[in-house]
Order: structure tokens, then C-alpha cells, then sequence
């Protein structure tokens, strides 16, 4: 019998109709074979229990979380009408300006830049955790070690009152079953998250809101005429309901997957750079969320069915997440497998905005098992009943202690100050871009996959010999080689010369891992891209990000003529071509740039973005400036620096041990502290790289580095010690 619902006049083809519960106890507790056979029915099937279209395969899933236009999200992204009217508008369930309003609100604290000011405090809170199950005889990983860093560390950043901090969790888990349909389950959600939604619209005000939270910075947001008062509310729900059980279930399943399989936990042990990718696996074979929906925008055609306007599809990034057409071996457990491909964070706009506090929440666990655990024996899971998070209820699990239990590692730095790590790569070819400009790709020497980045980022090169050189990467972040640009500066102290007259195909070259104090905020709404030369680098990966992500953007690239410009003869075919004007120097004045003119009348919702010359970047800043953007709507990168680390005598005491060490008026603190016998992790040594950023306890720094934001400098709370000095007689150090 023909179901108009599933049957496509336009194409006179059907949707194959899967007849299951997608809600049912036994679907949660078994859903892997459904999946498998949903793909073999089509990258589109009709179920008719719900009503609801489903995407099954990771192409098909991904087209439509890139195509916001046509699977809208403001309509709702539940399961059925009912919840999507009493669920519609939150940051998962908008599209366009109120989306883009309420995710540029909550997005800063939770992008990799800022998560560096609570990794110490990530990582020590890990290895107490580890220290203490690893001398327990057994213990529950759902109740015992995976919610341990969300409520507490991340429920405390959060920074509600003591009603809303006891709640969050019952508040999240009835959020994510209200998302499914109206069962049993999702009836019994309502009362709860109206509860929620009072408490979020009523109780939450700056005065009970712990001052420096995530939440209450959302109220400071609001008196800067920076967001609607109205969205407040809105966007704090955000803080409430994601930053819980999805890191929870994603945590559970890492390790029950890390005991199911020794051999991968072995291979951890002995390549603990896997940590990142061990964790995107774990997130690809638990896909936390099971499937949020859209609703068409119009007829639209998937396979060979149309899916008509109006239609509820539901995205099932499940079964992505397992499909074979994209992943060998999609039921194995393997930490060498990619880690970018997974659909376990979303894609597109509406992408998870707390996968980097999740993935750095698990590396930090990660971290503090390898020295401290042998090996993870674990039970049989017992699955948690909601409608669409999955996620273990119980998992019965012990750690089978290493030799040396590390207690003592309390005292240690943690992880992410020790000395940094290197990569190993290879230069898999090397191409002239322009006069005086040649592009490097770097492989991986080991045939392991590089870690991933995020537009922005930078790595340092070691030349020779010591030497070391930053370079932004460029092109996009998706790829698996490294892409750098180097130009020939004519000034070279033998960073960029060497690079010119040694690097060739095949030469072996040790790399630092990404690091990025140049983020993208991929959820404003509005964003203006400038590059001057060799600047260009780290703007062409954003542009390449933003294009990805289907945002609208501009850039304005300047350079002196054409032959000098990197990939001069690329230019031309890139897929977002219309949205880059350029500005030549020998095509006379008319045709530089003219940044005020490009910046007037700017929205206010608009983030710039500037790397090149430094004449250059003060031109764009003073012009955004002039515009009325806010400080923190402005964004600049610095290839390198010239700053004066002279100044007045102080005295630095490392808390730690207590020592006490002078800092002559000539002498910078990362001198002093060498000399004084301490190992600082650096690499630019001109203040524009961070790694020598270290925590201050007491007193106030005098900041003379290009990393740290204005806001970061004003809290005081950290300090690159290869430059900046101190305003007090004394600076208390944690060392």
C-alpha cells in the first residue's frame, strides 16, 4: 500500500519504510543492529511509529547539518510536536540571528583559548580522581569517575546558586528526554523542564551567580548592550543541559571500550600523544547524542527521494558514526583511526560549542591513568534508559594499579606544563607559491595521524640546532598534512633562510604540537577577514572553516603586486572566490586598502579578524576600533615582535618551593628563573607563542606579550614570562 507520507511524486520513488520504535527500551539497549540495517535500506528511511523521515549514512547526515537553509533547526529538534512548541528557541532550536546571538554569547569560555585558564585545575583534579579509584578494589565508572569533572570542576564554572548546582543533572537528563517523543519518558520531562526554565527565567540573577562564571558573565554580556536581556535565560540553558551528559556517556564509553580491548589501552600507554584521538573514538562509537531533527524548508531531494517541505528528518548520527561507507571497521574500537571524520559533535552551525571542555576533560583522564593504571578491567554494562542520549546506567570497573601508584604525583606539575612533546614529520613536498614565498606540507613521519587543529593555530618548526620558528598553519583543518607558508624575510637571523636553503622533500623535521591564541569564534554572526602578505596564512584557514560551515564572510587580502602574493594562481579557483577582494599595491592608491571605508557601518555582532605587517594590523584595529566594535570583536596575530623586557628590579617567589629569585632590570623573568635553576617549557621567546605562560598567585604582572586578550591581561592571573615584568616589588609564581 502507497503511504503518501514516504512516497516522492517528483521522483516516483519511496522512502524504504523501517517499522521500529526509535524510543522503545529494547531500541536504546540494542540499537546497533538497527542501524546497520536502516544503511542497507537507503540514505533515507520512513518511520512511520514517529512520523519522521531519518537520514542513516555519514555523507547524507553531513550534507544536511551543512545545509542549515534547507534542514532548519528553528522549527524544533525533537522528536514530535509537542516538544519541539515547548523546546523551540533555545540556541539547538533557532537558526540565523538568534542563533548566532545566543552561541556568540556562550561560545567564548568554552573555545581552546580560554580552556587554558582552567587545564591546571582540569588536570590536577583528574590525577586525585585517578590516585583514588586506583586503590579501590572496584568501583561504578558512571557513578564514580565519569560525572566526577562535570559536577564539579565544570558544575562550579557554570557558577549557579546551590538549587540550580543540586539540580543540573536531573534538569539535563529530563532536557534529552523531552527531545525524544512523548513515551512515558518524555511526558515525565515536561514538569522537570519547566522546572528549569522557571528557575533559568526567575531565580538566576547576577546577585546569586557565582562572579567570573560562565553564567553571570551572560548578565555582564547583557549590561554591555553586548546581548538581549531576553536571550539571557536562554543562554545559560545552554550551560546547564550539554556540559553534562554527553560528556558523561562519552567518558563511560571510553572506558569500557579502553577494558574491552587491552591491546588499545596497551597502545595508549606506549604512544600517550593518542589521548586526543582515543577520545574522538570514544565519541564516535558512543554518539552520545543519538539524533536531533530538522524540519525542511523546502522540497529537497536525498538519494533518489524527495523529501517534501515541512517534513521532520531526523539526523541520526549514530548510525553516521558507524557506517562502513566512511569508516573501515566501524564497529572496532581503534585509537590510530582519525579523529576528524566522526559526527559525534554535530557539524555545521549548529557543531557541539563544548566539545573542547569534553575532549579536555577526557585527556586530562587519559593523562592521569597512563603513569598510574596497568590495565582497566571492566563488567558488563548496564544501558541508561533515555530517549536521546546514549549512555551507560552502571559500569562495574577496576584499575589494576601500576608499580608505581604516583601518589606522589600530587606535588608534580601537570601535564600541560611539562616540558612539550614533539611531533615527528616529514616533508611530503614543498612547492614556490611566490617570489620569495615557498609552501611546505608536513606529514606524518610515522604514519600515525597529526593531531588536529583549529583555524588559528600555529606550530613551531625547529630549524636547526636550536633554532625555532612559528608558523601559522594554513589551508583547511580537515586535511591530514600540515600546510605552512614561509617567507624569505630579508632581514632573517636563519629561521627562514635555513628553511629556503635546506628543507626538500623527505626531510625529517621534529614540530610542536597546534597551538592556538588566535581562535576563530565560529558562532558570530558576522566576520571580517584582513591579511597583508605573508598574513595571509592563517586567514586562508579560516576562510576555508567558515566556508565549510556555510557562514557568510569577507576578506579584504592585500599585498604588494601579484607575483608576490602566495598562492597568487590559486586564488582565483577557491570555492568562496566571490567573498575575497583584493587589494594590490601596484595598481595604485586607489585600489588599497581603505579600512575605515570597509568597516563602516559594521554590525556590531562583528568579529575581525587581522594578521600581517604590524603598521598593517594597527591600520585595521584603529579603524575597527573607530567603528564601535568592542576590544573583544577585534582580533589580531603576531608573526613576531619587538618589545622592550627591560624595566625596573623585582622579585619572583615560586610558591612552591618557596625560593626567591631576583630579576635584574636587564634580565627577563624566564632568565632569572633559568639561572635559578628552573625548566620553563618556551619556544618564540618574543612573547607571541604562549608556551612559557605561567600561573600568577599573587601580584600584578606587567604584560608585554601579544598573546594573552585585554581581558586576559586585566584578570592578571597569568604571565609570559619570556617578556613581561611586574608592577610589584614582588610576583608570586605557581613553581
Amino acid at each position: 500500500m502507497i503511504n503518501n507520507q514516504r512516497y516522492s511524486p517528483k521522483t516516483k520513488a519511496f522512502a524504504p519504510v523501517y517499522d521500529a520504535d526509535f524510543y522503545s527500551d529494547d531500541f536504546i539497549r540494542h540499537p546497533w543492529p538497527h542501524y546497520a540495517a536502516m544503511r542497507e535500506l537507503g540514505p533515507v528511511v520512513w518511520l512511520p511509529q514517529h512520523d519522521n523521515y531519518a537520514l542513516t549514512r555519514h555523507a547524507e547526515v553531513a550534507a544536511a547539518l551543512r545545509n542549515p537553509a534547507v534542514f532548519i533547526s528553528g522549527d524544533g529538534v525533537a522528536a514530535d510536536v509537542k516538544a519541539n512548541e515547548i523546546t523551540r528557541g533555545n540556541s539547538a532550536a533557532s537558526d540565523g540571528g538568534r542563533h548566532a546571538a545566543i552561541r556568540s554569547a556562550t561560545a567564548p569560555p568554552l573555545l581552546p583559548g580560554a580552556l587554558e585558564g582552567i587545564r591546571e585545575q582540569v588536570e590536577v583534579a583528574a590525577i586525585d580522581l585517578i590516585d583514588r579509584l586506583a586503590r579501590l578494589p572496584s568501583f561504578d565508572v558512571m557513578t564514580e569517575l565519569a560525572p566526577h569533572l562535570p559536577l564539579t570542576i565544570v558544575r562550579d564554572m557554570v557558577g549557579l546558586p546551590d538549587f540550580g548546582r543540586q539540580n543540573m543533572l536531573r534538569w539535563a537528563n529530563a532536557t534529552f528526554d523531552l527531545l525524544g517523543v512523548q513515551n512515558e519518558r518524555g511526558r515525565a520531562a515536561i514538569e522537570v523542564f519547566l522546572e528549569q526554565r522557571k528557575f533559568a527565567q526567575t531565580q538566576a540573577r547576577p546577585e546569586v551567580l557565582k562572579p567570573g562564571s560562565w553564567t553571570y558573565r551572560l548578565f555582564m554580556l547583557v549590561e554591555q548592550g553586548l546581548l538581549a536581556p531576553e536571550l539571557a535565560p536562554v543562554a545559560m540553558r545552554d550551560y546547564l543541559n550539554p556540559s553534562l551528559d554527553t560528556t558523561i556517556s562519552a567518558t563511560g564509553q571510553l572506558i569500557y571500550q579502553l577494558g574491552a580491548n587491552p591491546d588499545q589501552w596497551e597502545l595508549l600507554q606506549a604512544k600517550p600523544e593518542l589521548a586526543r584521538n582515543a577520545a574522538n573514538e570514544a565519541v564516535r562509537m558512543a554518539s552520545p547524542v543519538r539524533s536531533f531533527c530538522r524540519h525542511t524548508s523546502t522540497d529537497v531531494t536525498v538519494g533518489d527521494v524527495t523529501i517534501p517541505e515541512k517534513a521532520r528528518v531526523m539526523m541520526l548520527f549514530a548510525s553516521a558514526n558507524r557506517d562502513d561507507r566512511v569508516f573501515e571497521q566501524p564497529d572496532k574500537f581503534d585509537i590510530t583511526r582519525s579523529p576528524r571524520h566522526h559526527l559525534g559533535f554535530g557539524s555545521g552551525v549548529h557543531m557541539c560549542v563544548g566539545q573542547h571542555l569534553a575532549q579536555l576533560e577526557m585527556i586530562a583522564l587519559l593523562e592521569a591513568m597512563i603513569p598510574q593504571v596497568k590495565a582497566i578491567e571492566v563488567g558488563v554494562p548496564e544501558v541508561a534508559l533515555n530517549n536521546t542520549i546514549h549512555s551507560f546506567a552502571k559500569l562495574p570497573a577496576a584499575f589494576v594499579a601500576a608499580q608505581k601508584p604516583a601518589a606522589q604525583q600530587r606535588n608534580r606539575r601537570p601535564p600541560a606544563a611539562a616540558a612539550p612533546d614533539l611531533l615527528k614529520g616529514r616533508i611530503g613536498a614543498l612547492t614556490r607559491l611566490a617570489q620569495d614565498v615557498i609552501g611546505i606540507e608536513i606529514e606524518s613521519a610515522n604514519g600515525e595521524a597529526l593531531p588536529a587543529w583549529t583555524p588559528g593555530a600555529h606550530i613551531d618548526v625547529h630549524v636547526h640546532d636550536g633554532l625555532i620558528r612559528q608558523y601559522s598553519l594554513t589551508g583547511s583543518a580537515s586535511d591530514d598534512r600540515y600546510r605552512i607558508a614561509v617567507l624569505l624575510a630579508p632581514d632573517s637571523k636563519g629561521g627562514s633562510r635555513a628553511i629556503h636553503a635546506s628543507f626538500h622533500p623527505g626531510k625529517l623535521v621534529s614540530l610542536s604540537r597546534p597551538r592556538n591564541h588566535f581562535p576563530l569564534h565560529e558562532d558570530a554572526e558576522n566576520h571580517m577577514l584582513f591579511s597583508g602578505g605573508i598574513g595571509m596564512t592563517p586567514i586562508l584557514a579560516m576562510a576555508w572553516r567558515l566556508h565549510e560551515l556555510g557562514r557568510p564572510f569577507s576578506w579584504r587580502l592585500s599585498a604588494h603586486s601579484r607575483k608576490r602574493l602566495a598562492w597568487g594562481d590559486e586564488i582565483d579557483a577557491l570555492p568562496f572566490r566571490d567573498s575575497i577582494q583584493l587589494h594590490l599595491h601596484e595598481d595604485g592608491p586607489e585600489r588599497r586598502l581603505d579600512a575605515l571605508g570597509a568597516l563602516r557601518g559594521v554590525s556590531p555582532s562583528t568579529h575581525v579578524y587581522v594578521c600581517g605587517p604590524h603598521p598593517y594590523m594597527d591600520h585595521v584595529t584603529s579603524a575597527a576600533e573607530k567603528s564601535g566594535l568592542p576590544q573583544d570583536h577585534i582580533h589580531r596575530e603576531h608573526f613576531g615582535a619587538e618589545i622592550d623586557v627591560n624595566g625596573s628590579p623585582f622579585t619572583v617567589v615560586a610558591a612552591r618551593s618557596g625560593k626567591r629569585i631576583d630579576v635584574a632590570c636587564d634580565e627577563t623573568v624566564l632568565a632569572a628563573l633559568t639561572r635559578a635553576g628552573f625548566d620553563i617549557p618556551t619556544s618564540c621567546k618574543t612573547g607571541v607563542c604562549g608556551t612559557c605562560l605561567t600561573r600568577v598567585l599573587k601580584g600584578k604582572p606587567h604584560h608585554r606579550d601579544m598573546v594573552l586578550t585585554a581581558t586576559e591581561k586585566a584578570q592578571g592571573d597569568r604571565i609570559a614570562v619570556c617578556c613581561s615584568r611586574s608592577q610589584t616589588a614582588q610576583l608570586v609564581l605557581d613553581l
